[in-house]
């Protein structure tokens, strides 16, 4: 309602008959507007209500409610990753002629996971990412780094699309009749290209059936993946062009799905092999957040049994039903089921990528280094403890990347002053040849700086609190501790003490490992085990002249998988 008020102006002397004739005409002339105003008002609701129910007197449809005849209300954000926001697409312009219009927004899966991990709020109410191993990431993430991200919830699946290895005609036969698997990449008889695991989810699941199907070895598995790093490409569509391209047999890792999208435009279509061995899959799950809505939540019902009904749709844009059951055009090896993975899967693909991630990352290490009297002990005719460890250390050096970065520190007791430790070669990239060859030059001329007994705690101590002080991100932390004793400086910290401090230091999103190695029968080994248990490290112990090279390789190349390396 409106009202007018009427601008009169005040008078404290009474009203003249002429003027409240006046009043009385202006009145009316209110009450006659009042009254053409709210016909007006009326007139309009009704032209409104008729143009609504559109022309020739039909009723035009009303929006329908939340999932009502298996429709999506208007309002719902969908986050889907490109490479599936076809089809969803699709299913959902399937789901009714008279449903509203619905908004899809695409994001790699990758880039929404790394977001959530950090704490970001979700912009959407169903996510929908190439991989349900993408919202177990974000949760493993969360978890390992403290952050409070959201709580996510696959509440469902709409697709899936098994693992394969796409190659050309010839290779592909080849691979049949020798009924190639993932166990088949020690045999290194054809080149593989790995799509980048951080980017592509298919890359994680082939991870995961590759310690698979090698039973869990981790040091073989390790050497594999360390093999595979260098021809790791930035996206599923450059590993396939890289395979188009080679000239000797060459395989890339990736799904069904994948090969079919490149072989509608390629000159030379590949072929997906299915691996003989371990058949992983991936699936497309829906995502949701923790307390959704329940208008939410039934449209995620409504979008899994449009799905269901959807075959045909999954099939053109390459995907297989939830289950993973064959299109009805597959033929050959395509026409078996290959389920998708379940939740634990999903949660053990995503730290298939993590570790990964962790043996292919820079190292930043800190070699310290025992120069105490007793590495002067002969353990051979012509060699003593400092010699083998010496030759050791070089071989150490040649198998870090050059991209990891390295500092060589040693300690006995009382070097400097009271001190047990001494800086001998700075941090410097092994890109550097100057300090590559400084490093290597430093190793060799160990046994220069022996004498003293053995100052253990306080260094291991300072080791890792200044990598702790100087922690790089992106890069693997760490101490490597050689050493033959026992922690000889009662000056010092004892090993309770020593285990108070590390914890004191222990940050899980800023992790500083201790990877120690005892040397020979008089090592304290407990408290090496003790010590790397504290940084969430591990220990080895050469017991014999022979292990010192061998076990130095091992510790320096099996970050990935300690402290359960063996």
């Amino acid at each position: 309602m409106v009202r007018v008020q009427p601008n009169t102006p005040a008078s404290s002397s009474s009203p003249t008959r002429a003027e409240v004739r006046a009043a009385q005409q202006r009145k009316r002339s209110l009450i006659l507007l009042a009254v053409v105003l709210g016909l007006v008002v009326a007139l309009v609701v009704v032209i409104g209500v008729v143009f609504a129910r559109g022309a020739g007197g039909e009723p035009a449809a009303e929006q329908p409610p939340v999932a009502a005849g298996g429709c999506l209300p208007s309002d719902l954000r969908i986050t889907s990753d490109p490479a599936v926001a076809g089809a969803v697409q699709a299913i959902v312009d399937g789901m009714g002629e008279n449903c509203p219009d619905a908004t899809i927004v695409t994001e790699d899966s990758a880039a929404t996971a790394d977001a959530l991990s950090t704490g970001a709020e979700p912009d959407f109410d169903v996510w929908v990412p190439d991989s349900a191993m993408w919202p177990a990431r974000v949760t493993g993430q969360a978890e390992r780094t403290g952050v409070d991200a959201a709580d996510l919830v696959v509440d469902g699946a709409l697709a899936s699309t098994p693992v394969v290895f796409a190659t050309t005609e010839p290779t592909a036969a080849t691979l049949a009749a020798a009924e190639a698997g993932f166990s088949s990449f020690a045999q290194r008889s054809v080149a593989v290209v790995l799509p980048d695991p951080a980017t592509v989810a298919a890359s994680s699941a082939a991870l995961l059936a590759l310690q698979t199907a090698l039973n869990g070895d981790a040091r073989t598995f390790t050497a594999l993946a360390l093999g595979l790093d260098p021809g790791v490409t930035q996206t599923a569509t450059a590993a396939l062009d890289a395979v188009s391209a080679a000239t000797t047999p060459t395989v890339a890792v990736t799904t069904e799905q994948a090969v079919q999208a490149y072989d509608e435009d390629a000159a030379t279509p590949l072929v997906a092999v299915y691996p003989a061995d371990v058949k992983p899959a991936v699936s497309v799950p829906l995502v949701t957040v923790a307390g959704a809505s329940d208008q939410t939540a039934a449209a995620v019902k409504a979008l899994v049994s449009a799905a269901a009904d959807a075959g045909d749709v999954l099939a053109q844009h390459g995907f297989r039903d939830a289950a993973g059951s064959p299109p009805a055009t597959a033929t050959g090896d395509a026409e078996t089921t290959i389920a998708a993975p379940d939740a634990d899967t999903s949660a053990n693909q995503a730290e298939a990528l993590r570790t990964w991630q962790v043996l292919t990352a820079p190292s930043r290490m800190l070699s310290l280094n025992d120069v105490s009297g007793s590495m002067l002990q002969p353990v051979t005719a012509d060699m003593r403890r400092i010699d083998l460890f010496e030759q050791a250390a070089v071989r150490a050096v040649n198998s870090l990347s050059a991209d990891s970065s390295l500092a060589t520190w040693v300690f006995s007791s009382r070097r400097i002053g009271g001190q047990d430790w001494q800086e001998i070669v700075p941090f410097g990239s092994l890109g550097d040849p100057a300090h590559k060859q400084l490093t290597i030059d430093t190793a060799n001329s160990l046994d220069t700086l022996v004498g003293g007994g053995t100052g253990l705690y306080d260094s291991v101590l300072a080791a890792v609190t200044y990598m702790r002080q100087t922690y790089e991100p992106g890069k693997v932390n760490l101490v490597l501790l050689n050493t033959d004793g026992v922690n000889e400086d009662d000056d010092g910290l004892d090993l309770p003490g020593v285990l108070a401090e590390l914890e004191k230091l222990r940050d899980p999103a800023k992790p500083v490992a201790v990877i120690a190695i005892g040397y020979g029968p008089d090592t304290d080994q407990a408290a090496l085990e003790q010590i790397a248990a504290a940084t969430d490290g591990a220990a080895y112990q050469a017991l014999q002249p022979t292990d010192i090279g061998t076990v130095l390789i091992d510790a320096v190349t099996q970050r990935g998988c300690r402290p359960g390396c063996g």
